[in-house]
């Protein structure tokens, strides 16, 4: 590519695309070591580079600092490129799409709705005595949570930064139409900080509000899962003081980021998280219902010819 899009022209820029790279024997000692974590976390895969990161902090003795994480994150851009790093090991935060849908031919359509069939379940929080949502603050951990708490029929949010009005209202919206039949729990995963606890408590505050309005006799609670003290002393967590930008609320000593935790506590703490909010007797029935279902719709498919 010889020209730029907006015609600018630059004097020096990064590395494009796919990128030949023959790194230092430090820098291949430290790849053996992420490529470690990525087979010791394999079923948590993939992982953000914030929780590689702290693995190197706690396993390895890497250096806490920021200039050091950015250090990393330029080590993996390149490792990816070079292909010394599988891309699908690392979650960034990507594009957002909406598809206008649609099918390129006729011929997909029945071979698609068969596959449905077979694949046909009722949902998992059906029934379920509470309605439960899991809000994580750091969108690049959405799919790790999603992993755990689909299990339980559990529908994951990213609640990162301070939200905006609109979306605390519709919400609240949400949340009180479920208000409406059972009681409602929002789990939430957040760092261990001035702005990661001024997040949560000022969205339960506000979506509270709301609720109180929308559905004045519903029963709202919000559980902080983590991170909590607890949780910093039972697993010796690494802390960093109060950011001096970061004022809010009472002075913190000690500040932990959710993805100090290992992913694989991570996964573990939110699934107790979710077994407590979850009757298993409930989902037994609703899997039986949902046998009884899919058999019922594959022989009308195969009693129409279809």
């Amino acid at each position: 590519m010889t020209e730029t899009v907006t015609g600018r022209t630059y004097t020096a820029t990064r590395v494009r695309g796919f990128a030949p790279w023959t790194p230092r024997q430090d820098t291949l000692d430290l790849l053996a070591k992420i490529n470690g974590i990525f087979t010791e976390y394999s079923a948590q895969l993939p992982l953000t580079n914030r929780q590689i990161f702290y693995r190197l902090v706690g396993a390895h003795g890497y250096d806490k600092t920021e200039k050091a994480y950015a250090r990393l994150c330029e080590l993996l851009n390149r490792a990816r490129r070079a292909g010394l790093v599988p891309f699908e090991y690392i979650r960034d935060d990507g594009t957002i799409s909406r598809s206008p849908g649609g099918w390129n031919s006729e011929r997909y359509f029945w071979p698609s709705v068969r596959a449905w069939a077979e694949n046909f379940e009722l949902r998992k929080g059906l029934d379920q005595p509470t309605y439960t949502e899991l809000w994580v603050e750091a969108s690049g951990m959405v799919p790790q949570a999603a992993a755990v708490a689909h299990d339980y029929g559990i529908t994951v949010y990213s609640a990162g930064g301070f939200n905006g009005l609109t979306d605390k209202h519709e919400t609240a919206q949400r949340l009180a139409r479920e208000m409406r039949d059972r009681p409602v729990v929002v789990l939430h995963v957040g760092d261990y900080d001035p702005s990661g606890c001024a997040i949560i408590d000022s969205l339960a505050q506000d979506i509270e509000a709301f609720t109180s309005e929308l559905e004045p006799y519903g029963n709202l609670e919000f559980r902080r899962i983590v991170v909590t003290p607890a949780q910093i002393a039972a697993y010796a967590l690494p802390t960093a003081p109060q950011k001096h930008t970061d004022v809010r609320g009472e002075h913190m000593d000690e500040t932990v980021q959710a993805e100090a935790l290992p992913p694989d506590i991570l996964a573990a703490e939110i699934r107790d998280a979710c077994v407590l909010v979850y009757d298993q007797g409930v989902a037994d029935e609703v899997t039986r219902r949902s046998q009884q279902a899919r058999q019922r719709i594959i022989d009308q498919m195969n009693d129409s010819g279809l």
